[in-house]
């Protein structure tokens, strides 16, 4: 990856003499860590004198809203919500990015990559190549996630400025899915710019990893396996995961307020019932919460929001009037994170909680899983 040979396990353990006396970092979900650090274990290796995870290097990659508006009103989040409009706003200026960058960075050790975006899609934001190539020069990777439909002509200069992973969220294959799941979205400007993307890459030589993240309901599974060879005709990797609605409707759901008609549109279309996954959540009580990883969620107009699954509550009003020690203080002192937690719905939203149900569905209806 942009010159930096990536070698297989069996070719780094086999060259153990040469390497003994190096460290090793894991770069791996936590499903799959169990699995690598028996595989270490077992040749020898100890943790802490050999390898260590990367989470021991940076435990947090935060989240900057850079863009504060969007151009979908997808059936499962809140921005569909007509009883309680999510509010749109502006963009992040660069300066003030670039301010907040910098705290970041002082503040947070070791810091690698930035999520540019929480609700909102970050290739809307005017200045986005100018960001990327802003984070690249501070050392910083720039984590991108897109429905994109957008103008075809704003992907060039985007893919110039190479970033170096983007996520393209997918519910369907064809116009009838597609467009009902992510109400505002066109097939036909998706499916174009999916293929634009993948020859802008290859034009530029760039280093973007693209992967296709589908989403899976009720009525579009069987539309999987054509999502699968459009994704790998086109170079990208394909993952999936389970549509669902987000934690804030679960919680409402839980106390019994009334869904929002999106919401409950979308509730209905969960391929796995929002009841069994409240229960499987429950089972996992005692485990911590993943949406720390992601923390702090900086919101474009500089305020910080109590957690990226809820978009109303904020722990400050601005990011520059307070420090990442006294925001990790507000937010664990938060009485939304213990509500939370309390309804168990930390573990809810989890994608690791899901891979074995995905991986099950997948395989029980022929389809390749790519988890």
């Amino acid at each position: 990856y942009n010159g930096i040979p990536i070698l297989a396990p069996d070719a780094v353990f086999t060259s153990i003499p040469e390497f003994s006396d190096s460290a090793y970092i894991i770069l791996a979900l936590t499903k799959e860590k169990s699995g690598v650090i028996a595989r270490l274990n077992s040749e020898g290796f100890t943790e802490g004198k050999n390898f260590i995870q990367r989470t021991d290097l940076c435990p947090v990659s935060p989240s900057i809203e850079i863009s504060g508006v969007c151009n979908l009103r997808c059936l499962a989040c809140p921005r569909s919500d007509t009883i309680h409009p999510f509010e749109n706003g502006g963009f992040m200026s660069l300066s003030d990015y670039e301010k907040t960058v910098r705290k970041l960075l002082n503040e947070i050790p070791m810091l690698h990559v930035i999520n540019l975006f929480i609700w909102s899609d970050p290739l809307l934001h005017p200045n986005l190549p100018e960001i990327i190539k802003m984070n690249a020069d501070l050392g910083l990777g720039s984590f991108l996630s897109t429905n994109l439909n957008l103008q075809t002509e704003k992907l060039e200069k985007i893919i110039q400025a190479n970033p170096p992973f983007m996520k393209v969220t997918c519910s369907g294959f064809g116009k009838k899915n597609y467009e009902f799941n992510q109400a505002g979205a066109r097939w036909d400007v998706f499916y174009k710019n999916m293929h634009e993307l993948s020859r802008l890459i290859k034009k530029y030589r760039a280093g973007t990893a693209v992967e296709v993240f589908f989403l899976i309901t009720k009525e579009n599974i069987t539309e999987y396996k054509d999502v699968v060879k459009l994704s790998q005709d086109l170079g990208f990797r394909i993952t999936a995961g389970l549509s669902m609605i987000f934690p804030k409707y679960a919680m409402d759901f839980l106390e019994n307020i009334p869904l929002h008609s999106g919401a409950q549109k979308a509730k209905a279309l969960m391929h796995r019932e929002l009841e069994e996954m409240l229960a499987a959540a429950k089972t996992e009580h005692e485990k911590p919460c993943p949406s720390r990883i992601g923390f702090p969620n900086i919101n474009w107009d500089l305020s910080v929001l109590v957690c990226c699954n809820f978009n109303q509550e904020r722990l400050a009003r601005n990011f520059f009037d307070v420090s990442i020690n006294d925001i990790i203080k507000l937010k664990d002192n938060s009485p939304l994170c213990q509500k939370c937690i309390s309804y168990s719905l930390h573990r809810y939203a989890n994608v690791q909680s899901n891979i074995g149900y995905v991986k099950r569905l997948l395989e029980k209806t022929g389809l390749p899983s790519y988890i």
